[in-house]
């Protein structure tokens, strides 16, 4: 008897002290696998920054000899005129530069009428006006004469996507005489991109201060001019520091990559240079696995347990996760779905009678929107909705305020503890947002994609219980809004 008891006491103490040794081995090897993991992501850091640097020193410079030019060429002509010997001359200078700055695709002047006055290549593959150009329409409108960097074209001399660097001509009397612009070929900068050693899944990348997408290697041109500034580097880490380090997955090919990031402190341009997080630990991931196969050896018993109820707690989590996004949010723009919205009333109207505070309703219905479904197709109509709901989400005021998709072409938006003041203000903005997205819709009297608003408010415990009455007096006005001519709001009192 006393000799089973001592081996069961050995046994015990056996498989306790294999336990502890094979967790003290673990840990130390995991240590030494996590330090050595850090001390990889470290150097990708640092190289990332090194590159990101380098190339916002090299696109400093070639817009800063760019910006030279323009202005070299808008003094010539503010101090001369726009006469036909200067012209000859212009075009003699701006030959001459063309040598030093083999990024040039064009430099071109035009006249206050969007005609050509001169240029470096007067052969020209597409309208010899500018006057439809977007830097045109904004030096006209806008009386700032410095640097415009606009948004990605397509060259009208040889097809080739650009970039325009431009700047506006005045008379002596300070009136709109033209505009100067050199477009830089796009083409250029993805040839050094090139020689760039970023791995096969690397992106170099340059956009504007405001998120748009000037330049993307590896290049396909539906990135270009693509729209960054909901992304977390516009809407986070910008905001903090000019240069930086961060992670995230692509929203083009879903890679998740290490990024380092900078803003050119005299033009705004932000470079970014990322590599796969995947391809750029390959190597620390070959020794890692090599530690892995000891710790297994140790503690599979261990592992194995823990992997099967860590699998199924995640799956479990997974499935709520994923259940909960499908009932709650709309699958088309993102936004909260009908759902979800006539939960949030109740509550918010609820919580807001408790502190006697108001509560207002914005119903948004897209105008003309069957018209454009029918003439575009419903793709394009899907497009145009998903664009508009993000535009309303970045149109919100406050945390607490809700936007869901109501319906179809329609929107909600709940704003508690708002007065009508205050939602006839959001409700006005709402509008200008939209139409400053510049969708296009021929088949709508005012060219691009409007709405229309119906706005109702209501102290919130003359509602309570009753919320259906603001829905209905918000569903008024917007009827009010639609017959009294659309692209406006109404307010109907709940």
């Amino acid at each position: 008897m006393e000799k089973l008891v001592h081996v069961k006491n050995t046994f015990y103490t056996t498989t306790i002290t294999v336990i502890i040794v094979s967790l003290i081995v673990s840990l130390s090897l995991a240590v030494q696998i996590a330090t050595s993991r850090q001390q990889s992501i470290q150097q990708i850091n640092t190289s990332v920054a090194n590159l990101s640097h380098t190339l916002n020193v090299y696109t400093e410079g070639i817009i800063r000899q760019s910006e030279m030019l323009i202005t070299t060429v808008s003094d010539t002509i503010e101090i001369y005129g726009m006469t036909p010997q200067q012209a000859i001359n212009i075009q003699l200078m701006i030959s001459n530069q063309d040598n030093l700055l083999t990024q040039i695709n064009n430099v071109v002047v035009y006249d206050a009428h969007g005609d050509i006055f001169t240029a470096l290549h007067k052969n020209f593959a597409g309208p010899h006006k500018g006057a439809d150009r977007a830097f045109f329409v904004y030096h006209k409108e806008n009386k700032s004469q410095q640097i415009y960097i606009g948004e990605p074209v397509i060259s009208r001399t040889n097809g080739k996507w650009v970039i325009t660097l431009s700047r506006r001509l005045e008379t002596h009397t300070g009136a709109f005489n033209g505009v100067v612009v050199v477009t830089l070929g796009i083409e250029n900068f993805l040839a050094l991109y090139g020689q760039i050693n970023i791995g096969h899944a690397g992106v170099i990348g340059l956009t504007t201060q405001a998120g748009v997408l000037l330049i993307r290697y590896p290049f396909k041109n539906n990135y270009i001019g693509t729209i960054f500034s909901d992304s977390p580097l516009f809407r986070k880490y910008l905001k903090v520091q000019n240069t930086g380090i961060a992670s995230s997955v692509s929203r083009f090919d879903k890679i998740e990559r290490i990024y380092a990031y900078e803003k050119n402190r005299r033009y705004g341009l932000v470079t970014t240079v990322a590599v796969s997080i995947d391809e750029a630990l390959s190597p620390w991931r070959k020794q890692a696995i090599q530690l892995a196969a000891l710790i297994l050896v140790f503690t599979a018993t261990l592992i194995v347990a823990s992997c099967f109820l860590y699998s199924d707690l995640s799956r479990k989590a997974r499935d709520n996760k994923a259940l909960k996004i499908i009932a709650s949010e709309d699958a088309l723009t993102g936004l909260y779905n009908r759902r979800i919205f006539d939960e949030k009333i109740l509550s918010e109207i609820a919580a807001c009678a408790e502190k006697d505070a108001p509560v207002s309703l914005l119903l948004v219905d897209v105008d003309y929107f069957k018209k454009y479904n029918d003439n575009y197709g419903h793709p394009e109509g899907d497009r145009c909705l998903a664009l508009l709901g993000n535009c309303l989400r970045e149109s919100l005021t406050r945390d607490n305020q809700v936007v869901a998709r109501y319906g179809g072409e329609e929107f909600a938006l709940i704003l508690p503890e708002t007065d009508i003041q205050e939602a006839l203000l959001l409700a006005q903005a709402i509008i200008r947002n939209v139409f400053s997205q510049q969708i296009e819709h021929a088949f709508s009297p005012f060219g691009r994609v409007t709405v229309s608003v119906g706005v109702s408010s209501a102290r919130a415990v003359n509602i309570a219980g009753s919320q259906q009455n603001i829905v209905n007096a918000a569903d008024q006005a917007l009827y009010q809004a639609k017959r009294g001519g659309r692209n406006r709001h109404a307010f109907v009192g709940a």
